[in-house]
């Protein structure tokens, strides 16, 4: 909504500065402006509610995206910690056996 609001207000900032620049008032303004303006106008107006609602879905496909990918990379950590790997149980075996070598040290050579 707040798009809306921004292009309503931007509308009348533009006819605002176009009337500001006739000083003849409201009722001669249509008559001294010739009738291609008004497509433009309409053009410039309908171009800004299509980039208004072109962000919003571009917006709403991003969020899918980003929740589609934080899905799946949520269901490999799942598996990763319910199938545990044979790499995990050797760095466990590797872990343990480099604690158990600091009771083999030699310490005679300690002053």
């Amino acid at each position: 909504m707040k798009g809306y609001a921004a292009l309503f207000f931007g509308a009348i900032l533009i006819a605002a500065f176009v009337l500001k620049e006739y000083s003849a008032g409201v009722g001669n303004f249509f008559t001294m402006t010739p009738w291609w303006m008004y497509f433009v106008l309409c053009g410039i107006i309908y171009s800004g509610y299509r980039i208004v609602t072109l962000f919003q879905e571009d917006r709403e496909i991003e969020q899918r995206v980003i929740e589609e990918e934080g899905r799946v990379y949520m269901e490999r950590i799942e598996r990763a910690k319910a199938q545990p790997s044979a790499e995990d149980d050797d760095a466990e075996d590797l872990v343990a056996a480099a604690g158990d070598e600091d009771h083999y040290h030699d310490d005679s050579n300690r002053l």
